[in-house]
């Protein structure tokens, strides 16, 4: 099992979930990211909530693994990075340049879904940038590799790493791959993280903002029908009132505002409180948690996707995907705390 090594950054600190081993950042506002080295998966996000700068009380604004056991079950797949695929393979099955691959299903899992690097150990690296962030954030990167052998279905070789960066409000992460083999393969990333809202217990006084001028449409396995009969044309969203409203839904077209970024919001409609979550490209997928058992509803799913589902089996995807030898890419997203209105 991998073991976490000392970083340069100061604020670095060690610890475990169980016998998994985590890494922490703590910011000097006390805002904080606890990260399990099995996935490189977010455990917790804690940021200073309220109005004003004294006496605001750090809060857990992530629904993640709470035990060592739902981090291995991979239970909702909290915070889980995918890749190398997002969301589902139709039957687990693809053909890319020619050839006919299957990837079954994780163990304990009924479809294929989510990529596998959420199950590998993650390795810390040194931070590219000696001089840390700009911005005054502290930063932790990690790194792990997809070899053609490790997964059945999959002969494909990838380098990965990713960097959070964390300040008093934000939580931004860049994530870069390479392909590392001599054959063209296919690629794509999402992350799926939950986010709670301090002061309510259930997302159902809530209010979810997504700009964006498509939806896609789906079968009844969560799989986007073929070519344009998947999208489906319609205003942003929003403000849309999650009392009664079910989604597990792509949002597509994404409309960016004035800096190329784009940004979807849960919001208290009282308050204007809530958390946004921004990305360079790519389409949102919405998660409301029904079917979540005791858990349900209790967080929402806001995932940065780069593709649609299903990605490898789609020709309006196949250039999307494709990454020849030494090419690489990355993909810019990351979460903010919306302060409440004053006055």
């Amino acid at each position: 099992m991998t073991s976490a090594t000392v970083c340069s950054n100061a604020y670095i600190v060690e610890g475990a979930l169980g016998a998994l081993p985590t890494v922490a950042l703590i910011h000097p506002s006390g805002a904080e990211l606890v990260v399990a080295l099995r996935g490189a998966t977010a455990l917790a996000w804690r940021a200073p909530w309220g109005i004003g700068s004294v006496g605001r009380e750090v809060l857990d604004l992530l629904d993640g693994y709470e035990a060592e056991s739902e981090l291995l079950a991979q239970e909702a797949t909290r915070s889980g990075l995918m890749f190398p695929f997002a969301n589902r393979i139709a039957a687990g099955a693809y053909t890319f340049d020619g050839a006919r691959h299957h990837v079954p299903p994780a163990p304990g899992e009924i479809g294929t879904l989510h990529g596998f690097v959420r199950l590998q150990d993650w390795e810390v690296v040194p931070d590219a940038d000696v001089d840390g962030p700009a911005n005054g954030a502290v930063s932790v990167t990690l790194a792990t590799c997809v070899r053609s052998t490790d997964v059945a279905g999959y002969p494909f070789d990838l380098e990965t790493r990713i960097r959070f960066e964390l300040t008093e409000q934000t939580l931004d992460v860049t994530w870069s791959y390479r392909n590392a083999g001599r054959v063209a393969a296919p690629v794509t990333a999402g992350w799926h993280p939950y986010f709670r809202i301090p002061g309510h217990a259930t997302i159902d006084a809530l209010e979810l903002h997504v700009p964006a001028r498509a939806t896609i449409v789906t079968d009844a396995s969560l799989i986007p029908l073929d070519g344009e009969t998947a999208r489906e044309v319609r205003g942003v969203v929003g403000p849309l009132g999650l009392a009664g409203t079910t989604l597990d839904t792509a949002f597509t077209d994404l409309v960016p505002d004035a800096d190329g970024r784009v940004r979807t919001r849960v919001l208290d409609p009282a308050t204007g409180a809530g958390v946004e979550v921004w990305q360079e490209r790519g389409n949102m997928h919405v998660y409301t948690g029904d079917g979540l058992g005791g858990r349900a509803r209790t967080s929402i799913a806001l995932e940065p996707v780069e593709s649609l589902t299903n990605a490898f089996n789609r020709p309006d995807c196949a250039q999307q995907v494709r990454l020849e030898p030494g090419e690489g890419r990355e993909f810019r997203f990351g979460a903010r705390v919306v302060a409440p209105r004053q006055g």
